[in-house]
């Protein structure tokens, strides 16, 4: 109804009293309709109901009901009414005394059918206020109705949802995962995660800074979680949130793949960790980060190879710095077009389902690169084999296409374990930028030959990536040859595993 057309009504409805008897019988015989088109669907859950009987059971006030006349049987001389607001209140009372829904086997409050007779009368004639608006006319009966039921004009869509489904299980399983200071209990949900696992997803959130304070005070924290939850739910990608508001309401009260759902959340944040990428890492994007939880959660974990994984999507942000950065376009002739496609709608965080379909894409190809593991050659076969039987401590770089023309090279976890565990440098107490880089002597040793260079260990100015590069790297090795570092009296040697057998 527009505002312009509202008539003001001559004065203002007042307040009677019902007993619940009268309100029963009226809807047992279909002369109150419970359920007009205009009425929301019912999204109180077990708790709520429980906690509304035991409300009428101990005599205490609750808001007053709203009904108005709907038609008049002339023939048969009967006149039906629809409850305007209150369909939650008395749908549930009409459950209770019928012993039905979730009144049925339940130990929260007395069944209706126990109560002793005094009882029974106490809670039937408890009287109800009631406004009854009569023969007013359907488009002013819709208007008070949203007036009843309508939140700030200044609430977003989150927060509407948590105003409507917010006490929802699938609600509060979200909000359990995102918020350590949400506290719950069986009163208010079947749902209560155990502990050790949520402080594992808390301070994945928490440690990497996914969400700003302001993310978190527009509630977008639980959008995000409940966006992974419906994702994961839907086994596809859609767009924007349309699948959001479907799943809250589906599993406002019971929400029993919740274990599922947990357990695919868990297992690609264990995954994630393994990477160990820096605080600022392309990676902790909202876009990514969002992509990878939901793509590892499709694979099987165990198969995966973690130095495969961290290498491949280290490999593809340094793609990234060159892809916004070229001054010429030659510079991107190692970039596909599914890889320029990805870095645009990862940098706008575009909620399409083709662009979160397209981030998949990208994904699952590099989880299909890191299931099927490390490739050898026979060499390099033959040279890792010596080192391990001889027990030499060794790491093993693999330098890119892209990397070697822009002078990048990724330290990876395990050249940084590798190198902290030789006492040659600890790059998590190592400060940002070129002015903190450290320089140290190294040896190539190709062809039986060694020749002394320089190794320039340090972390990016912007995002904090831990890099390594060698001095005259280029005339030494090929991009996707296999190169190990081994210490010497102190002294880094690297050797080419690729071309070069040091087994004679």
């Amino acid at each position: 109804m527009d505002k312009t057309s509202i008539i003001k009504l001559k004065e203002s409805i007042p307040t009677t009293s019902m007993k619940i008897i009268d309100l029963y019988n009226k809807i047992d015989n279909d002369l109150l309709d419970t359920k007009p088109n205009y009425q929301r669907k019912l999204v109180w859950k077990k708790q709520h109901k429980f906690a509304f009987i035991d409300t009428i059971l101990l005599n205490l006030p609750f808001p007053e009901v709203y009904i108005a006349s709907s038609e008049i049987d002339v023939d048969k001389m009967i006149a039906t009414e629809v409850v305007v607001d209150g369909q939650q209140r008395l749908t549930t009372i009409v459950d209770y005394i019928k012993g039905e829904g979730d009144f049925i086997k339940q130990k929260k409050v007395k069944n209706f059918n126990d109560l002793d007779p005094t009882d029974k009368k106490s809670f039937l004639n408890y009287k109800v206020s009631v406004r009854d608006l009569k023969d007013i006319g359907e488009e002013v009966i819709k208007e008070i109705f949203q007036r009843i039921n309508s939140t700030e004009y200044s609430l977003n869509s989150v927060e509407k949802n948590n105003a409507l489904f917010g006490d929802g299980e699938i609600a509060m399983f979200c909000k359990q995962l995102v918020d350590r200071d949400y506290k719950v209990s069986l009163d208010q949900t079947d749902i209560i995660i155990d502990s050790k696992l949520r402080l594992t997803i808390n301070d994945f959130f928490d440690s990497n800074k996914i969400f700003t304070e302001n993310d978190k005070k527009r509630m977008y924290d639980f959008q995000y979680l409940m966006l992974i939850t419906s994702t994961i739910l839907e086994g596809q990608y859609f767009g924007r949130s349309s699948k959001v508001e479907e799943y809250l309401e589906k599993f406002n009260s019971v929400f029993d793949d919740y274990e599922k759902v947990l357990s695919l959340l868990v297992k690609s944040i264990e995954t994630i960790k393994k990477l160990d990428f820096p605080l600022k890492s392309y990676w902790f994007n909202k876009a990514n980060i969002f992509t990878l939880l939901v793509e590892i959660s499709k694979v099987e974990d165990s198969k995966l190879d973690i130095k495969v994984l961290e290498r491949e999507l280290l490999g593809l942000e340094d793609k990234v710095d060159v892809y916004f950065t070229a001054e010429e376009e030659e510079e991107l002739n190692d970039i596909s077009e599914d890889e320029k496609r990805y870095f645009e709608v990862a940098r706008h965080g575009s909620h399409e389902k083709a662009s979160r379909e397209h981030r998949g894409k990208v994904i699952e190809r590099i989880l299909s690169i890191s299931l099927q593991g490390v490739t050898e050659g026979e060499l390099e076969s033959k040279n890792i084999n010596y080192l391990e039987l001889n027990k030499i401590d060794f790491s093993v770089l693999i330098p890119t296409k892209t990397g070697l023309a822009k002078s990048i090279m990724d330290a990876v976890t395990d050249v940084r374990d590798f190198l902290h565990r030789n006492g040659i440098h600890d790059y998590s107490s190592q400060k940002l930028g070129p002015t903190n880089k450290i320089k140290l002597k190294c040896l190539f040793d190709h062809e039986h030959k060694t020749v002394e260079s320089e190794i320039s260990l340090y972390r990016s100015n912007s995002r904090g990536d831990y890099r390594i590069w060698f001095k005259g790297i280029n005339e030494f090795i090929n991009a996707d040859e296999k190169l190990a570092l081994v210490v010497r009296e102190g002294i880094i040697n690297v050797l080419n595993l690729s071309k070069t057998d040091y087994t004679v």
